[in-house]
């Protein structure tokens, strides 16, 4: 018998959620017992040490979080062959798909500091491919900046106008620069909320790089409708538009890795899942109504605005009684990686930091279990680093104990021998574990239809996923070396700025990943130096750990480079579907880039008070947000004003800048004194 939407979504119960939950952690529970015991079993054959005790502590904490994934990408498995819908949600049926959306959305793209050209592109691209769907009449764009280079600032004004003239989005797409930075993106939306959100059912919330397609768009507005209590839908975000050979691991990972992990997780979290802060839509007069952010006490790293927002926000609308449902099969979502290792772990210094902050929350009223999980796995995505690099430790003092410490005649017992096919069955396991997504991933690749021939055939994907597998193995080191320095560094009180994200793809000197990685190196050869004083055998352990360190400069150079990356597309290799075969709004983004090139703004003085049309346009916009000369500061406005009104040509700070193109009357009063000097 044909099961309709509507009844799919009612024969969800507490139970079968239950059934997946008791399954996932229930299993994920008992393995980590398993290997712990036989990890105990294994450090105690000559007695236990207290570094011995410590490497089981640690060894327990680490292999859990492994066995947490591995049944998770196996629910995810399991969901993709066997049922793609979640139980749960009320999907349309075909005659509700054809009717109008009832509802008023809006789509909010934050920004600071960034290129205009891509952001404007990604735009027009979305705004475009909801038109083609017929809804456009239900969505309104807003490109909410938080740009504090006087440039970036102009260069955003004249590609808001230019697009809005292309596609004729006069009172429909909406750009606004706010002056007070506060809360950082949290702020900025916080602040749209404040002023417009309320004339909106809902919210679709984007990153400066997302770029989505318009039925996706459509299909989570229809949802949000059919299912008055989910308060987010998280549509997971594809990586794609990058050429480094960094980028380009990175989106083959996420294309063919990702949907396991992101259906295993859907799959057992169901209506507790959690927010990624972007590619999403909310709704909006709950996240009002409940989802403000509490400043924590305290000086940062710790105290102070919440830097990932994005967890909370999903705990606050649970505690309201709304559901978040992350949902793998609306597709249709995009963004771009980092280009490099670098850039990578640049982004990643700020997300531990925001991670961290998350365990002053955990124990805080009225939260649903589940949220309270996230904050921990969140913060444990860090944590795994510096734990990995305890366990090395820990493994390599346990070692010189027993080298140095232990009666010679005891060592050579056949009784207390170490037990050395049981440790590799043990580190088997363990990298059966860690390896099953790509594993699952790929047999999903391969036997679905028409996959593998859009990522350079069967043979071609498997070489893929073997080259990504390596580089990823030797990049993962470096990588636990970073993390764990943040983590430290944010125990240790260091603070994160908040800067924007290197989006393009350009080649990294030799210079700058030496003094990067010179510590890392210094690591790797400290390591085996160690591991050499007690055996042989144990630097052969430590060698896929010790190769990735001492290869750090050449691994993060060549991997930045677009050449190796394209080199390896032209190949076949690390080939997407959306590269072999384009979604319409991936390629009318890139056709957009490419024609519509923001012209630079060098001086953005120069240019509101040379141009007739920008100066209008400038004027236009301030005078349309009244307020916003109260935050320019009174000492940097009139040294702003010397400048420009006394008749010298001394250069305005950065500062200056900006006070001035907050004041309308010095404006005007520049702009007609050099129309008055080019008339005499």
């Amino acid at each position: 018998m044909h099961r309709s939407p509507a009844m799919e979504a009612h024969s969800f119960s507490p139970e079968s959620a239950a059934f997946r939950r008791v399954g996932v952690l229930g299993l994920a529970a008992i393995t980590t017992l398993v290997g712990t015991l036989e990890m105990h079993r294994l450090l105690s054959a000559h007695g236990t040490s207290v570094p011995e005790v410590v490497l089981v502590g640690l060894f327990a904490l680490c292999f859990g979080w492994i066995a947490l994934s591995f049944w998770t990408a196996i629910a995810g498995f399991l969901q993709l062959a066997l049922g793609p819908r979640l139980p749960g949600l009320r999907y349309p049926t075909p005659d509700e798909e054809g009717q109008p959306l009832a509802s008023r959305t809006s789509v909010v793209m934050p920004i600071h500091n960034e290129d205009p050209a891509s952001v404007f592109a990604n735009v027009q691209a979305t705004y475009e491919s909801v038109a083609a769907t017929g809804h456009l009449d239900a969505f309104d764009f807003y490109v909410l900046s938080d740009s504090t280079r006087a440039e970036a600032w102009v260069a955003e004004e004249l590609a808001w106008s230019e697009l809005c003239r292309r596609v004729g989005g006069q009172g429909r797409i909406f750009y606004r620069r706010r002056t007070d930075n506060t809360g950082k993106k949290a702020g900025n939306l916080g602040d749209f909320c404040e002023r417009w959100g309320r004339r909106y059912d809902f919210t679709v919330v984007l990153d400066a790089d997302s770029l989505m397609d318009g039925r996706t768009l459509v299909k989570m507005a229809r949802l949000m409708e059919l299912n008055p209590r989910a308060g987010i839908l998280q549509a997971p975000p594809l990586n794609v538009g990058r050429t480094t050979l960094f980028a380009r691991l990175q989106q083959f990972a996420g294309r063919v890795y990702g949907p396991v992990v992101a259906a295993g997780a859907a799959a057992w979290q169901l209506g507790e899942s959690n927010y990624w802060g972007h590619n999403a839509i909310i709704r909006t007069e709950a996240f009002i109504n409940h989802c403000g952010l509490p400043v924590l006490p305290g000086k940062q790293p710790f105290g102070g605005h919440i830097l990932s927002h994005d967890f909370v926000e999903a705990a606050l609308m649970r505690r309201a009684g709304y559901t978040v449902w992350l949902v793998p099969e609306l597709g249709g979502s995009y963004e771009q990686p980092p280009p490099n290792l670098l850039a990578y772990a640049q982004r990643d210094r700020r997300w531990c930091q925001g991670n961290l902050q998350h365990l002053s929350l955990v124990m805080a009223g009225g939260l649903h279990p589940f949220s309270r999980g996230h904050f921990l796995m969140g913060v444990m995505s860090y944590v795994a680093s510096p734990l990995w690099l305890l366990f090395l430790v820990s493994g390599l003092v346990a070692a010189l104990h027993d080298r140095f410490f232990l009666d010679a005649h005891a060592l050579e017992s056949p009784v207390l021998a170490f037990d050395a096919p049981g440790a590799l069955r043990l580190f088997a396991v363990s990298m059966g574990m860690l390896f099953a997504p790509k594993v699952l991933g790929l047999m999903l690749a391969l036997f679905k239809r028409g996959e593998a021939a859009k990522m350079g055939g069967r043979v071609k994907l498997v070489l893929s996923v073997l080259v990504e597998s390596v580089l990823a193995s030797l990049l993962a080191p470096v990588m636990m070396l970073f993390q764990s320095h943040f983590v430290f560094g944010t125990l240790l009180g260091y603070r994160v700025n908040w800067s924007s994200q290197q989006r393009e793809d350009a080649d990294l000197p030799w210079s700058e990943a030496a003094r990067r990685h010179a510590v890392h190196m210094a690591v790797g050869v400290g390591m085996l130096a160690v591991a050499a004083l007690v055996s042989p055998a144990l630097v052969a352990w430590l060698m896929p750990v010790a190769v990735g360190l001492l290869l750090a400069v050449p691994l993060t150079v060549l991997t930045a480079r677009s050449s190796l990356g394209m080199w390896a597309a032209r190949r076949g290799l690390l080939l997407l579907p959306e590269e072999t075969e384009p979604p319409e709004v991936v390629e009318r983004a890139q056709a957009i880039t490419e024609e519509h090139a923001v012209e630079p703004v060098p001086d953005a003085i120069e240019r509101v008070l040379g141009d007739a049309k920008m100066h209008a346009l400038h004027l236009a916009l301030l005078e349309s947000q009244p307020g916003l000369a109260e935050h320019t500061s009174p000492a940097a406005l009139e040294s702003a004003r010397r400048k420009l009104l006394g008749g010298g040509a001394e250069p305005l700070s950065a500062q200056e800048k900006v006070a001035a193109l907050l004041d309308v009357g010095t404006l005007s009063e520049a702009r007609e004194q050099r129309l008055t000097r080019a008339l005499s």
